[in-house]
């Protein structure tokens, strides 16, 4: 984060209300692999890596975003999987601009132009977002909602803090830009961590 930058009423009011919460879960940093090992499958046209057939074999279904979204996050339970699957279904939802119905085959062609397009770092750096937005929002919304008078200044606090995630996480991955090819998970533990730190003005 920049040293010029000022923390706002909003910042300051969610950095309060974190305060005594629970930190982000392990289950993230686990995900966050599975993921991008998946999409450099997908880039790289290698329809049978193990891990792509393992995430997409059941997703046949009627909902195959909720099934890719469930097969990604095995090993994560209670509220972190919750948070997780949410905001998993929300990337492949932005990703595929918002349109239901598709197919797998749909899904992973979308998804294949996507990544032809963009770097694999910025579908990651989206899946941050979704997820710090929505662990933070689950934590303090009823926080920010008893402060404000009106459903407008709630909706606009909401507005704040999803853009004081997002600013965060791209901060806390900027040093990593360059290395898109080298996640593991030390180097996620540490933007997790630089992530954490930074909501809670550490």
């Amino acid at each position: 984060m920049s040293r010029t930058h000022l923390v706002s009423p909003t910042e300051l009011r969610l950095r309060r209300f974190l305060q005594e919460k629970p930190r982000i879960g392990p289950s993230l940093v686990f995900t966050f692999l599975r993921i991008s090992e998946w999409l450099k499958a997908i880039q790289g046209g290698e329809a049978e890596s193990p891990l792509r057939r393992k995430l997409t074999s059941s997703a046949t279904r009627s909902d195959p975003i909720e099934q890719i979204a469930e097969n990604v996050i095995d090993r994560a339970g209670g509220l972190e999987r919750d948070l997780l699957l949410k905001s998993i279904q929300e990337l492949l939802f932005y990703s595929v601009n918002f349109e239901t119905g598709l197919n797998l085959e749909q899904i992973t062609s979308r998804l294949k132009g996507l990544l032809d397009q963009e770097k694999r770092f910025a579908f990651m750096r989206q899946f941050l977002c979704f997820y710090v937005f929505n662990y933070v929002w689950f934590y303090t919304s009823d926080s920010f909602r008893a402060l404000s008078s009106t459903s407008p200044l709630f909706e606009k606090e909401m507005e704040q803090v999803e853009k004081i995630c997002e600013r965060t996480v791209t901060s806390a991955l900027k040093p990593y830009e360059q290395a898109e090819s080298v996640w593991d998970r030390t180097a996620v533990e540490e933007v997790i961590q630089k992530i954490e730190k930074q909501l809670r003005g550490e």
